[in-house]
């Protein structure tokens, strides 16, 4: 599973290089169920360069997550409801405890991303306090994600065969 998922990684990097890159941040800031960072380590272990990674895909994050806000402020609950009915509970009960630090924390973790993007719009959050907490956890996660597979991945990636 592992390898094929490398395989299209590789070939998706090799296709479409940083405005894949750009594109999968985008979508997944709002929409799209894969994380980015799945597909960050694997680029920079094919030789994508860590920083422009990380430039490209905090840039398209946040665009998206613009998005997502916008989504949420217009369409609220109703659609909200359908795409993520189980977390929107919990994540006002972050929102109402921490506010935007809520977003910069699902920006940096693995929590879904997008769910914060679309309740920021809802719950009416500062939007400039929503873009500069998705800015920084955006950036520092990509970061730590493009590093990482750019000093380990291509060791890993002979390991395995590639």
């Amino acid at each position: 599973m592992i390898e094929g998922f490398l395989l299209w990684v590789e070939a998706f990097i090799i296709q479409y290089g940083l405005s894949g890159t750009f594109i999968i941040a985008l979508l997944e800031s709002f929409i799209f169920p894969i994380p980015t960072a799945t597909v960050i380590a694997p680029a920079t272990s094919f030789g994508l360069d860590p920083f422009l990674v990380t430039v490209v895909a905090t840039i398209g994050s946040v665009i998206g997550a613009v998005v997502g806000y916008v989504l949420g402020f217009y369409f609220g609950h109703p659609v909200a409801e359908k795409l993520f009915k189980k977390h929107i509970p919990r994540v006002e009960k972050w929102f109402d405890k921490y506010g935007a630090w809520a977003v910069l924390i699902a920006a940096f973790s693995p929590i879904p991303f997008k769910v914060f993007t679309w309740c920021g719009g809802i719950f009416r959050m500062d939007f400039k306090k929503f873009i500069i907490a998705s800015i920084i956890g955006r950036f520092f996660q990509f970061a730590l994600f493009a590093y990482v597979g750019s000093l380990f991945g291509p060791t890993v990636l002979a390991l395995m065969g590639f």
